[in-house]
């Protein structure tokens, strides 16, 4: 069973900071999940278009080997000419594995490869190139692949801000729960959370426990929550991010994401559920 505890602030690790200001280093934000399905991949893009709205130079790197995604989310699958693969395997530098996107220049892509596979990418050669991007841009995120794989680990030598996606049911809380486990193992002790998909409505209802006890149960900072939109899904058909939905607080849950994971003290809004609803609903025994 989990243990219930009051929600706890999330910093940047300070260490990671230190290192990354003498080394004139950008932000690096791994964006991971337990399970796959969750929105991670739709949550990095948001992320990565909104950092570059605001003037920031942004590298998303597409770290789902064989299985990439971001461009498409980007709007960017007809501009990608060399990829990850390419770039570990010394076929092309790292300037043009990047691409740039046709709207926001301070936006570059690294895509995946398609035809590798997560072993055939070398941790160390992965780490040179996230090092690399990180002397280069103001923020670096990673679009990590789901579960706890080879294509995960790849990824964790970076000085990377670990970030896991969750949704708020049983089986993508275990896995998360599983993941934070993992990270701890490893000596990362402050990865944050996402709670996607918050249903407002099942919330009151009492379906759904609201995010900040879902935290409190895993005993994670919350970073984020994102309420669940049809819009969404209606933007990923055409090709574009979250942030470009058209629903304002799907927009604004993400700003106020962007703002925490910088060290700024942004409120989230917080949901509870109906004492009506439980009212009539149990008997009529109002609870305390």
């Amino acid at each position: 069973m989990w243990r219930c505890r009051a929600a706890i602030p999330w910093r940047p690790d300070e260490a990671k900071l230190q290192m990354k200001e003498a080394e004139k280093m950008g932000r690096i934000f791994a964006i991971m999940s337990g399970k796959g399905g969750v929105g991670k991949s739709t949550i990095s893009a948001a992320l990565a278009e909104c950092y570059a709205r605001r003037g920031k130079k942004v590298a998303l790197l597409d770290g789902d080997i064989g299985l990439r995604c971001a461009d498409l989310m980007l709007g960017m699958q007809d501009r990608v000419v060399f990829d990850l693969g390419d770039l570990t395997e010394d076929k092309c530098p790292l300037d043009q594995a990047l691409v740039s996107h046709p709207v926001l220049p301070n936006l570059s892509l690294l895509a995946a490869p398609q035809m590798l596979r997560p072993s055939d990418v070398k941790a160390k050669k992965m780490k040179k190139i996230i090092d690399t991007l990180a002397s280069r841009m103001d923020v670096v995120i990673l679009d990590a692949p789901a579960g706890i794989g080879r294509g995960l680990k790849n990824l964790l030598n970076a000085q990377a801000d670990s970030i896991i996606v969750a949704t708020p049911d049983d089986v993508s809380l275990r896995d998360a729960e599983k993941l934070n486990a993992l990270l701890a193992q490893r000596g990362e002790m402050n990865a944050g959370l996402i709670i996607n998909r918050v249903n407002k409505k099942l919330i009151r209802r009492g379906e759904m426990m609201a995010p900040a006890r879902i935290a409190a149960y895993l005993d994670m900072p919350l970073m984020g929550a994102i309420p669940e939109s049809g819009e969404i899904y209606r933007a990923l058909l055409q090709q574009k991010t979250a942030l470009q939905c058209g629903d304002a607080k799907v927009t604004e849950a993400i700003g106020h994401l962007a703002d925490r994971l910088m060290g700024i003290d942004t409120p989230i809004h917080e949901y509870y559920p109906s004492a009506i609803w439980k009212f009539f609903h149990r008997g009529g025994e109002a609870q305390a």
